[in-house]
């Protein structure tokens, strides 16, 4: 990652990047947290070939065998809670770009945190405090992956670049591009104009005007996505008309209900 000129990124803000690069580690994210807890910068980096605790929300592990992409970024966004947690959109829409560029895909953007090809889990991103107002943002893509060493879980069908082109790439230059498009979008969510977010994130979505059931704080709402808000949350309209808006923190799930 470099920090050239790029006057569009950002509005012309940058974050001086630094990469702490590991072989196999437990977690990039908790790597991440006990640095950020000893002072390290915002933008500081943790990338590992393997990971052999890696885990997405609610606790679930993430499988990260050799040739994905994952690291964690500390970030110091000064945002409230409620927020906060629409960053998780901001690193989703920020890895199906860098994809769409750099492989050719058209990636997707499933509410809260996943990245799909037709309904394909290519990527997740894990948000997680490090407490003082840090966040701890890790990335899991599924790149140079093969298709034999990809999880096979009964919830969700993954995938990876390598399965669906047939090639392999530079997982430093597609890491490269991922910061570039997050950097700008990352400030402008922190603007006054973070709302010009929303329409990207409405082009991208598969949930938007979709039939889902929705579980958050104990909670299980279903409903139609009937929009997407600017700080990452959603708003579902309940059968009887009544809306509610679900912001994506905490134990939120989500599924897309059949027939929709």
């Amino acid at each position: 990652m470099t920090n050239g000129a790029d006057h569009e990124a950002g509005r012309g803000r940058r974050i001086a990047w630094h990469i702490h690069s590991f072989g196999k580690v437990g977690s990039t994210n908790d790597v991440a947290r006990r640095i950020a807890q000893g002072g390290a910068a915002e933008g500081t980096v943790v990338l590992a070939e393997t990971q052999a605790s890696g885990r997405g929300r609610r606790g679930s592990a993430w499988h990260s065998p050799p040739g994905g992409l994952w690291f964690s970024i500390v970030l110091k966004p000064h945002l409230p809670a409620e927020r906060a947690g629409g960053l998780s959109i901001v690193g989703a829409l920020s890895v199906a770009r860098a994809v769409a560029d750099v492989a050719g895909i058209d990636a997707s953007i499933k509410w809260p945190n996943d990245v799909v090809v037709d309904g394909r889990k290519l990527a997740g991103i894990m948000l997680e405090t490090a407490g003082n107002g840090v966040l701890i943002m890790g990335v899991g893509l599924n790149a140079n992956v093969a298709p034999e060493d990809l999880p096979k879980l009964e919830w969700y069908e993954a995938t990876s670049l390598l399965r669906e082109t047939g090639r392999t790439f530079v997982r430093g230059a597609l890491l490269a591009r991922i910061a570039r498009e997050f950097e700008r979008r990352y400030f402008l969510y922190r603007s006054p104009e973070h709302h010009e977010l929303v329409e990207e994130w409405r082009e991208l979505s598969v949930i938007f005007g979709q039939q889902v059931r929705v579980t958050a704080r104990g909670r299980t709402l279903e409903g139609t996505v009937h929009a997407l808000d600017d700080d990452g949350g959603i708003i579902v309209r309940l059968p009887a008309g009544a809306q509610e808006k679900v912001l994506p923190v905490g134990d939120v799930t989500l599924m897309i209900l059949p027939g929709t």
